[in-house]
């Protein structure tokens, strides 16, 4: 008989066999390491490096440099999954990379997404040379003017019926430039609205917290934005009707985000939006990268690897200049002939039949998914998917149809990324089982009564133990595994359930 099996029963003096309460299930469920040969070559050593030195989880690094470079490829190109039909996937990823705080976050991500900020940095720096040139065009041309008008004034003077219509025709300085936009951070969505219109390929939102979005888009009065970003993942045609900045079309909103967060707080939205609030598939659109903490810390100091970080840079730079002509992409045509919509690559026929392999045991695996988050984070794989192999055959220098190789590749992220999003689709009972513990705790020191209720528990303002809802997950919990027995009391109104430490938990 086992250690295990042996410990599952004790014996008091001269009485009956008392039963153990079962071990309480971890707090999260395992997921899979970043499968770091599904990166693109041009990404795969920076993405070594970086983690190498900041001694953080490679996702940190990998995840934010996956949707800088999709945000590039989306700006030219989707992909059409299937032979025949119109189904159309945009290129844009939306990812969280989730960990505690100090554990490099923040600076990797930052790492990760230098390349695009040079971007954003060197477009700021042409337009502010544009745009200085305009103003003083258009002062010159405002002068202009008012010497016509004066001219023009002191000729009808001398001559009344004289044609001066021509002297007053005015300059015309141009239209003010438009900036152009990589990475937005900090913005109302009706801005974020503008410069989508303005910049129709699409931006790169980023944000080093995202739990302060999230909450800003749970307010009841947010519902207008919700429903705006929630359209900028799908893509397509929206328009913003207002008294004071009239109308604003984006013909096609088109929106990469990525954004770090806590595993607490992200619990606790994810358990506010099955409870009902602000359940739309929001949280379930992020592609979710939550890696066990790094081991033991081991001082790293050395120079970067600056041919690693070359490639990578030198990789964006490409990206950028691309077209969708010179990625061999095909175009929808209007009555006339005309290209009009989003350009667009399919698959070649190795990689289609892989997809549809992936696709056929993928909708089997939604079907038997567990909970209605769950669910709907494994649906949104319709898009991840063909939207990754489309990253990753663009961004290794492809053009034309989508190869088998980024295919398989796009699948391994997707086993990688499904992981992740059952660990945190199941982080409720993360919250249940700290719960438990602290239950269970509170009550072998005597803070709780030898026989006490829900409300004891909850009443005490113990820290995780405030909220009806978790307490009540945590007590059925420890009843399930034994911990507590329960008792329903008849108060004369609702019965009341009443719990105490079984035998076992009390000599466990």
């Amino acid at each position: 008989m086992s250690a295990a099996a042996d410990l599952a029963r004790v014996r008091t003096a001269g009485a009956a066999l008392i039963e153990l309460p079962q071990p309480l299930p971890a707090e999260l469920l395992p997921v899979e390491p970043f499968p770091m040969a599904a990166l693109p070559d041009a990404f795969r050593p920076w993405v070594c490096d970086v983690a190498e030195r900041m001694h953080c989880p490679p996702d940190f690094v990998a995840v934010p440099l996956l949707v800088a470079g999709a945000s590039l490829v989306a700006r030219h190109v989707g992909i059409r999954p299937q032979r025949r039909t119109d189904w159309i996937e945009r290129g844009n990823l939306w990812a969280l990379i989730v960990g505690r705080p100090g554990i490099m976050k923040s600076p990797a991500m930052s790492q990760a997404l230098a390349p695009m900020e040079r971007l954003e940095a060197r477009a700021a720096e042409a337009f502010n040379a544009l745009a200085a040139q305009h103003k003083a065009e258009a002062l010159a041309a405002k002068l202009r003017t008012e010497a016509s008008v004066k001219a023009a004034r002191a000729k009808l003077k001398k001559e009344s019926g004289a044609d001066v219509a021509a002297m007053l025709a005015t300059d015309d300085e141009g239209d003010a430039p438009t900036r152009q936009r990589y990475v937005v951070n900090d913005l109302t969505y009706e801005k974020l609205g503008e410069i989508l219109a303005a910049n129709p390929d699409g931006v790169l939102s980023v944000r080093d917290e995202m739990r302060g979005l999230f909450l800003s888009l749970a307010r009841e009065e947010s519902a207008p934005a919700r429903a705006f970003y929630l359209q900028a993942w799908s893509g397509g045609s929206y328009t913003f009707d207002r008294i004071g900045r009239g109308t604003v079309t984006v013909q096609d909103a088109r929106l990469s985000m990525i954004g770090g967060i806590q595993p607490g707080p992200l619990a606790e939205l994810v358990l506010q939006a099955r409870r009902g609030a602000a359940d739309d598939g929001m949280i379930e659109r992020f592609l979710i990268a939550w890696p066990d903490a790094p081991g033991e810390w081991r001082e790293v100091d050395r120079w970067p690897d600056s041919d690693a970080k070359r490639q990578a840079w030198q990789a964006f730079e490409r990206l950028d200049g691309l077209t969708a002509d010179a990625l061999g992409a095909e175009f929808e045509t209007d009555i006339h002939g005309d290209p009009r919509g989003l350009p667009f690559l399919r698959f070649d026929e190795d990689a289609r039949e892989a997809f549809g392999e992936w696709r056929g045991e993928f909708e089997r695996t939604i079907r038997a998914a567990e909970g209605e988050g769950l669910e709907g984070a494994l649906s949104k794989f319709r898009h991840h998917v063909p939207a990754l192999a489309l990253a990753l055959h663009v961004i290794d220098g492809g053009a034309g149809a989508v190869g088998l190789a980024a295919t398989e590749r796009a699948l391994a992220l997707a086993e990688y990324f499904e992981t992740h999003a059952r660990r945190l689709h199941s982080s409720g009972r993360r919250m249940a089982i700290r719960a438990a513990r602290t239950i269970i705790d509170k009550a072998r020191a005597a803070a709780l009564p030898a026989a006490f209720t829900a409300r004891d528990v909850y009443r005490a303002g113990w820290a995780g133990l405030s909220d009806r809802g978790a307490v009540a997950d945590a007590l059925d919990l420890l009843a399930a595994h034994g911990w507590l027995s329960e008792t329903t009391v008849d108060t004369g109104g609702r019965p009341t359930a009443v719990y105490s430490l079984t035998e076992g938990a009390r000599c466990g």
